[in-house]
């Protein structure tokens, strides 16, 4: 067969197969389209459901941010009236109590530092029993109006000092039926003293802080 002949017969087939190629390409293509298309628009469906269901939910949520808010307002706005005057009823009572606390710790210095019969008649012990006492029923009734950490140390100090106090309540007991005087009670003293020595240490952290409390206190209402 010459080069003639050949090209007669496999031009038509060749032809042929590029022909269906193209038809085949070109068909692809105008699917891969269409089904682009379907999936674009089933996508964007998709996504613009999700978005009206989430803003759908903010709103609600914006809603209800809202209800909340007004009402909390409304609770403020007539809460700030009573809360006031209640403040100042509160730092107006906590100024007396602190100013009955520092009456008492300046009355034990005087009695512990100042005055020559302490030391003359041995009645540190005295003395210190007495500021406990005053302390705590102080303290007791005015709780309410001291500051978090006085509380606390002061609750140390009356935990150490109860095993002295009711020692001393049953030395006042035991001899409550004898002549010589509870001031004059020598086993009294004893109790008092063994009470200051075991517990001076707390004693002072509870006068310590008395006095930086205050130092707070007047530095609120100072005007230089």
């Amino acid at each position: 067969m010459d080069l003639n002949m050949y090209s007669e017969v496999v031009a038509p087939i060749l032809a042929s197969l590029g022909g269906a190629t193209v038809i085949v390409a070109a068909f692809a293509h105008f699917l891969g389209k269409v089904w682009t298309d379907r999936i674009s628009k089933s996508n964007s469906a998709r996504f613009n459901s999700e978005l009206e269901a989430l803003k759908a939910r903010n709103t609600l949520a914006l809603e209800e941010f809202k209800t909340k808010s007004s009402l909390s307002l409304k609770e403020r706005e007539s809460f700030a009236g009573i809360s006031q005057e209640f403040y100042q009823q509160f730092f107006a009572k906590r100024i007396e109590t602190y100013q009955s606390l520092l009456k008492i710790k300046n009355d034990y210095i005087a009695g512990m530092e100042e005055e020559f019969l302490t030391e003359e008649l041995e009645r540190w012990g005295d003395i210190y029993h007495s500021t406990y006492t005053s302390l705590r029923k102080l303290m007791i009734e005015n709780q309410f109006y001291i500051s978090n950490d006085l509380d606390r140390l002061f609750g140390e100090l009356r935990t150490l000092a109860s095993k002295y106090i009711k020692d001393a309540d049953l030395v006042e007991a035991h001899y409550s039926n004898s002549e010589t005087p509870p001031w004059e009670n020598e086993h009294l003293y004893a109790v008092y003293n063994s009470f200051a020595k075991k517990t001076s240490g707390e004693m002072k952290q509870v006068f310590e802080q008395i006095s930086f409390d205050v130092s707070k206190l007047r530095s609120r209402v100072e005007i230089d």
